[in-house]
């Protein structure tokens, strides 16, 4: 096969490969104040009621799947107030997080650490909020059933 051939399809295939990364969406903010003011806070991905004193928010999404994973602090547990309709679940009732990004605890950390409620799924079958049980640190996560 010429180079040139070879290039052409090396190209291709790296482009391919490179479109299936390029849906997942990451996002980082320092305040809850970033959020509003970057009009991130409209696209969806990220809950309204993201309380106005969070800090260190992490986000990523795929815009192919509506699954997203959020994890952000709070100064504490009195500072959340989740929409009325989510209601208390055991860990065993919850579905994986889709993504994982490094920032996202791990399983073992989620069963021994968290607090969890089912909220209404807007975008994908299910919708979960964490709560750490110190309080001060929160995930929220949309993803399906696998």
């Amino acid at each position: 096969m010429p180079r040139f051939f070879q290039i052409a399809l090396t190209s291709l295939v790296s482009l391919a490969i490179a479109g299936c990364f390029l849906e997942t969406m990451d996002a980082s903010y320092a305040t809850a104040q970033e959020v509003i003011s970057s009009g991130y806070l409209e696209k969806g991905w990220i809950p309204k009621w993201l309380p106005s004193s969070a800090t260190d928010i992490r986000e990523t999404h795929n815009i192919d799947s509506n699954v997203s994973e959020l994890s952000f602090s709070v100064p504490d547990r009195s500072s959340i107030a989740l929409p009325e309709d989510c209601k208390p679940v055991g860990y065993a009732g919850t579905v994986q997080a889709y993504i994982r990004r490094r920032w996202w605890p791990s399983e073992q950390e989620l069963a021994t650490s968290y607090l969890f409620f089912q909220c209404p799924a807007d975008a994908a079958d299910y919708a979960f909020v964490g709560i750490s049980k110190s309080g001060k640190r929160v995930l929220h996560w949309r993803t399906y059933a696998r």
